[in-house]
């Protein structure tokens, strides 16, 4: 699907705790199998004390540097949000990605290697649509993914994202849990569009890796973040009904038939 669309700089913000080692040994080994310029990855931690255990484990040359943010996922995701410059367009990763895949086809999918290309597209497709959130498919099932590009209401996954970067607090994250589904939610609201790039998909473990949000995350937390986003936005999301193992929502735009 990618192509190329002309030179979109772009930062990369990977938020990290208690997970050097799966920093190291996941994303950042992912990433050197890719064409990103490691350079531009700046790994966002909790505490100066964390910034040299992160220091002591990660191969020097897989980052461009360290900086001591926030502990939890709404203050990281905000603090991130601040240390970049207004319009700066920041590529954002999770720190226990795996890989990225690419759909080949209903039967087969491959991991994603030239993946500076991708993420200039992303900006492209926000540029040219005037909206400021894109991401792609959630789920790792070649059969699921698809070869397009949607501009409707659909979750944005907080593994991989990307944002045309604003200091405007109303597209602040206020929830630990579901942030992404309000993030995705705050920027259809702004833009009357998001876009997920469908033909590609992380390949990670959304509640099972040790560290990160699992070390304070609850399935209490998690549902009444759920049950807060059906709250202040009725006509845009409701709860998933399927039987997933946690209080999930799914997002749909019943003002527009």
């Amino acid at each position: 699907m990618s192509q190329f669309f002309g030179t979109q700089e772009y930062e990369i913000a990977i938020p990290s705790y208690q997970r050097h080692e799966t920093l190291r040994d996941k994303t950042l080994e992912y990433l050197k199998r890719t064409d990103i310029d490691m350079q531009r990855i700046t790994v966002f931690v909790a505490s100066e004390a964390e910034r040299l255990v992160y220091e002591s484990t990660l191969e020097p040359d897989t980052y461009g540097q360290i900086i001591v943010g926030e502990t939890g996922m709404r203050s990281i995701r905000n603090f991130i949000q601040m240390f970049y410059a207004e319009k700066t367009n920041v590529f954002n990763l999770d720190d226990d990605l795996k890989s990225i895949y690419e759909r080949v086809n209903d039967k087969k999918k491959v991991p994603l290697l030239k993946l500076d290309s991708v993420v200039q597209e992303g900006f492209h497709f926000c540029e040219s649509f005037k909206c400021g959130l894109w991401g792609i498919y959630p789920v790792c099932n070649q059969f699921f993914m698809k070869e397009r590009v949607t501009f409707d209401l659909r979750y944005i996954v907080g593994a991989v994202w990307g944002t045309v970067n604003t200091h405007d607090t109303k597209l602040s994250v206020t929830l630990d849990d579901k942030e992404d589904f309000e993030r995705t939610l705050k920027f259809y609201i702004r833009d009357g569009r998001v876009v997920r790039m469908e033909n590609y998909a992380p390949d990670t473990n959304y509640y099972g890796e040790a560290g990160g949000m699992q070390v304070e995350r609850t399935e209490k937390r998690v549902t009444e973040s759920a049950h807060i986003l059906l709250k202040r936005y009725p006509n845009l999301c409701s709860l998933n009904t399927r039987k997933v193992g946690h209080t999930e929502i799914k997002l749909k735009d019943r003002r527009r038939k």
